[in-house]
């Protein structure tokens, strides 16, 4: 804590008051001291008065702090001030009113004004923990009844013990000064439970406050037991302590109180703790078995709710250390093979290199054509086959080699201390194992696998090196149809130069050398209204320049790229069309979408959550799916156009002409738009069939309800073909050509009347 740190925040007028207040405290511990040491100041005017001023002087400073204070805080604050500004009130009252009486009331309006301090200080403590813990766990609460109740019972012994009625006390007179040891014993309880509600950390504000009440309650007790035993006058000295203690409940209500509690909890205290107080207690309770008149019957039931609670708490620490371990078993254990999973994988790995490893292989293994059986025979056959897989490779591997399922029918093998030629070795005999038939209930399969392999130190050093290595050498085997497994330093040139672009690839995304060049569509008529923009994606290459998608995309797509290069795209084109919508131009930006996006279910989310980010309606955005993506897995592609189509989106097939073509899809496809391929538009002029399929497609695509996009046009006379075809939209480079955002913006721009920001 900065020096000061406690006064920041405050008027210049507060900080001279809490001035003040020290100088008199101060003082007041000088008179308190000479009064200790026998000398005769205390009963005059002026002492009287100064040790007044010094009570009262918190109540009104916890008074300004409150009214500063948040307003979700403000009334435990007001409560707090309440309680300290009656206590001084109190004893001014007791020095004017009650001091020269002989002999003393044994009640006075002192003592109500003085006992109003216990209830506030309790309920804004209440307050202030709701407010700070939202949620307070289970553990956490158990925590607190053991602290409260342990401590309470604690304090209840000398001080029950020492509170005997005075005789020819008024019934009203007993409960008053019963009402000082009980309200120190809940007080006890209140600050230790608090304490541990916080998980057994403090910061300012929880320390001023546990500091503040823990001195008044402990100075309160003693002085209590002091008198109740006749032990002598009370030290002058306690006045001052007990001030101070009061000075520092008001000091915490001029701090910036957050809703999170500052610092770590610590493992010592959060266990020793509980476990001493709940022995302290169990011994009470023996205690009170052996000598039952000797001990309280409020301290008995006291210690066996700590005793309660600790029993409790533990049988829940049982139950959480039984869950936690589980969870940490299945987090590391795939669900389907009971193999380790990708998560245990990485930190094997990562493991081995951190320990020195000299010599290490880990290889990648995919089953050849596992797609096939999935769709001939069913998932659950699949599934199948899976624990099959997995069963006969764990049996031929040794113990120090671990075998994971990293997902689908991917599997990983971490080879600590071997080189090039023992990871063959194993790496054949897995496949040998591999080859022999699965037998199940429905077929017998053969399977075979593709393995790539790399080594370290000669691939890489690191990780992410290792991993990605093998992932391209085990691509390189699937293209090489089970030639075996490939080794990541036997490649060819052009597997190495895929390996290096997929590398630099990657580090592209991380550093965002992605950007989008955009091509407008217009309307076919002689408004030539413009209706949206493609976006384009290209590469920025730091040393190459800007790279094309048709050099890097297939790369990406073989690779498991697409998801992270759609997600980067989406997320580039939602902030250009905020950006244009706040500029006056209201352009949806249609974006191509790749087999990984229609087979990740959580995809719709993922661009819900965009458009809710950027503050975007659905049809800000319009996705774009080639025929040959939707033929790839037809049936989960419908499905995931039909959840995006839902949402509000448009969709468009995309060159359209050159995959499939099947009408059969075409009727139950969800989308509003086809975009006839360029070779098709090119030749419609010079060609007559070309012309014909233009023409009959513009007629299909009406008949659907869908409208028609023309590519690739490039000169006014194909457009004025393509609006006699009756064709809904164009684009090409006739039109416009492809540009970056800052000429597109221009374009467009121009197109709407809109005046550009002055950058």
């Amino acid at each position: 804590m900065r020096p000061g740190s406690l006064f920041t925040g405050m008027t210049r007028r507060e900080r001279a008051a809490w001035w003040t207040l020290g100088v008199l405290l101060a003082v007041e511990t000088v008179v308190c001291l000479l009064v200790d040491l026998g000398r005769p100041v205390r009963d005059t005017v002026p002492a009287g008065l100064l040790q007044s001023v010094c009570y009262l002087l918190p109540g009104l400073l916890a008074t300004a702090g409150a009214r500063r204070s948040p307003r979700p805080v403000r009334l435990a604050w007001s409560l707090l001030a309440f309680g300290l500004t009656t206590y001084g009130a109190g004893n001014l009252y007791w020095y004017l009113f009650v001091r020269q009486l002989r002999p003393e009331p044994m009640t006075t309006p002192a003592d109500v004004m003085w006992l109003l301090f216990y209830p506030a200080c309790g309920i804004a403590l209440i307050m202030l923990l709701r407010f700070r813990l939202p949620a307070v766990s289970v553990p956490a609460l158990l925590d607190g009844v053991i602290a409260g109740s342990a401590v309470a019972a604690l304090v209840s012994i000398p001080v029950l013990a020492a509170v005997e009625p005075a005789p020819h006390s008024t019934l009203f007179g007993v409960v008053v000064n019963a009402a000082y040891p009980l309200g120190d014993i809940a007080l006890a309880g209140c600050l230790l439970g608090a304490w541990a509600l916080c998980g057994w950390r403090a910061d300012r504000v929880t320390g001023l406050l546990l500091g503040g009440m823990g001195l008044f309650a402990g100075l309160d007790t003693v002085s209590m037991l002091m008198i109740w035993q006749g032990v002598g006058p009370v030290p002058a000295l306690l006045d001052p302590l007990w001030i101070t203690g009061l000075s520092m409940l008001a000091l915490a209500t001029a701090q910036r109180a957050g809703r999170t509690w500052a610092g770590r909890p610590s493992l010592w205290l959060s266990t020793a703790v509980p476990v001493v107080l709940a022995m302290l207690c169990l011994a009470v309770l023996m205690w009170a078995a052996l000598t039952p008149h000797d001990v309280a019957g409020l301290t008995s039931w006291l210690a066996f709710a700590a005793v309660t609670a600790a029993i409790v708490r533990m049988m829940a620490s049982v139950r959480t250390a039984e869950a936690l371990g589980t969870a940490r078993r299945q987090a590391r254990t795939d669900e389907l093979t009971g193999l380790a999973n990708r998560r245990f994988f990485v930190e094997k790995l990562e493991t081995e290199l951190a320990g020195g490893c000299v010599r290490l292989a880990v290889a990648y293994l995919d089953l050849d054509r596992f797609k096939e059986v999935n769709d001939s025979f069913g998932h659950d056959v699949g599934d199948s086959l899976l624990r099959l897989v997995g069963a006969r490779l764990r049996k031929s591997l040794d113990g120090d080699v671990l075998l994971a399922r990293l997902g689908g029918d991917e599997f990983g093998l971490v080879m600590p201390g071997s080189g090039r030629a023992e990871a063959a070795g194993i790496v054949d005999g897995v496949l040998r194992n591999l080859r022999e038939p699965f037998v199940l209930p429905e077929v017998d399969l053969h399977v075979d696998a593709s393995i790539g392999i790399a080594v370290h130190p000669d691939d890489g050093s690191d990780r992410s090196t290792l991993l990605r290595r093998a992932d391209v050498a085990m691509y390189a085997a699937k293209s090489g149809h089970g030639a075996g497994p490939v080794f990541a330093t036997g490649l060819d040139d052009h597997a190495k130069a895929r390996l290096t672009m997929l590398e630099e690839l990657r580090a592209g995304l991380d550093r965002g050398e992605l950007v989008l060049h955009y091509q407008p569509k217009v309307t076919v008529d002689d408004e030539q209204r413009v209706d949206g923009v493609e976006a384009l994606v290209r590469w920025q290459h730091p040393v190459r320049g800007l790279v094309y998608p048709d050099a890097f995309l297939y790369t990406a797509e073989s690779a498991d790229l697409m998801g992270r290069i759609t997600e980067t795209v989406l997320e580039i084109a939602c902030r250009q069309s905020r950006r244009w919508r706040d500029q006056g131009l209201t352009m949806p930006v249609a974006v191509n979408l790749s087999v990984s996006n229609l087979r990740d279910p959580d995809f719709p989310e993922q661009v819900s959550a965009l458009l809710l980010r950027f503050g975007l309606p659905p049809g800000a955005i319009e996705l774009e799916v080639t025929e040959s993506v939707l033929m790839t897995d037809a049936d989960t592609a419908l499905i995931q156009l039909g959840r995006l189509r839902d949402m509000g989106l448009r969709i468009a097939v995309d060159d359209y002409g050159t995959g499939y073509s099947s009408l059969s899809y075409l009727r139950v496809l969800p989308a509003d738009e086809l975009k006839l391929d360029r070779s098709f538009v090119l030749r419609c002029g010079t060609d007559p069939r070309s012309a014909a399929i233009v023409q009959s497609t513009v007629g299909l695509a009406h008949s659907l309800g869908m409208r028609m996009v023309a590519e690739g046009v490039e000169d006014m006379e194909t457009f004025e073909q393509l609006r006699g075809f009756g064709c809904d939209l164009a684009q090409g480079y006739v039109i416009a050509r492809p540009a970056g955002v800052e000429a597109v913006t221009a374009w467009l721009s121009e197109r709407a009347g809109v005046q550009q920001p002055v950058r």
